[in-house]
């Protein structure tokens, strides 16, 4: 079922009456099982999208190492042409 049938689903389950009383614990029960299933779907996305993110993140967090290291170099070089430089 699509987002939009299950939403429809649940609209109808909470605005309909429901007079007869033995019916009425199959409809909540129906309504429960709807949101959790909304609520599967919205946990898997998010799984998903923190996976994407993590991925992103470790990426990110490479390239800045890499740049500091290069920065750590390219400082280093420098001293050492600085006092290269006051020796002659």
């Amino acid at each position: 079922m699509t987002d939009e049938q299950l939403i429809e689903i649940l609209r109808h389950l909470t605005t309909q009456a429901i007079p007869n009383p033995d019916i009425r614990h199959t409809q909540l029960l129906r309504g429960a099982a709807v949101s959790h299933i909304q609520m599967a779907r919205v946990i898997a996305d998010l799984k998903a999208t923190i996976r994407k993110m993590n991925s992103d993140n470790a990426r990110t967090q490479t390239l800045v190492i890499i740049l500091a290291v290069v920065a750590v170099i390219v400082g280093a070089i420098q001293a050492v042409a600085a006092v290269l430089s006051l020796c002659r």
